[in-house]
């Protein structure tokens, strides 16, 4: 039955994304944007409050799942949530600003505190895929098959460098100063990285 409801779902979605596109109307590819943010925001939900979670690892109906349970389900809910919300947010960019939409996320992302606080947002989450590697057991990758050292290994790898990440997020938004600094670096750093 679910599986029915999903291929219904997927078709409508597509119906409003082509009527959308072929009649360049931003508020129907608004809507369709917006509609799978609040299902993920859903299905987020559902996690926290069932602590359990099933998270296929391919676009077919028939792939091979991830199963999480108790806390670990609750902060796989908390990324599904995050991750509707930012696409919701993507929507109402279409709605409002579809003529200048990357003005204005250059306006958002063009200074040392907005830079940081996405640099944080996004750390937390990162930080939170690591953690929850570490503290599933190796049931929820059944189906999958994956060995528990990349289990941990990936946990730690996810973690330190989510929390590198919040770190210079945080960094950012207490001291906007070190923006500059901070872009200066990379570039040089990826100068000396890339041959000639």
């Amino acid at each position: 039955m679910k599986d029915k409801l999903l291929i219904w779902l997927i078709g409508v979605g597509l119906a409003i994304a082509y009527i959308g596109v072929k009649f360049r109307n931003p508020i129907l590819i608004g809507l369709l944007v917006a509609g799978l943010g609040l299902f993920s925001i859903f299905s987020g939900l559902q996690m926290i409050i069932f602590k359990r979670a099933e998270v296929p690892t391919s676009d077919t109906l028939s792939a091979h799942k991830e199963r999480y349970t108790g806390l670990a389900a609750q902060l796989y809910g908390i990324l599904f949530i995050a991750f509707g919300v930012f696409i919701i947010l993507i929507a109402l960019g279409e709605w409002l600003f579809h003529r200048s939409a990357v003005f204005q996320i250059n306006q958002l992302l063009g200074n040392s505190f907005g830079f940081g606080v996405f640099l944080t947002i996004a750390g937390a989450l990162i930080l939170i895929y690591g953690i929850i590697r570490l503290i599933v057991g190796n049931a929820a990758y059944t189906e999958t098959g994956l060995r528990p050292f990349e289990r941990v290994a990936g946990g730690i790898y996810f973690s330190l460098f989510g929390l590198g990440v919040l770190a210079t997020g945080m960094w950012l938004i207490v001291s906007p100063f070190t923006l500059s600094a901070l872009i200066k670096y990379w570039v040089s750093l990826i100068g000396k990285l890339i041959p000639g």
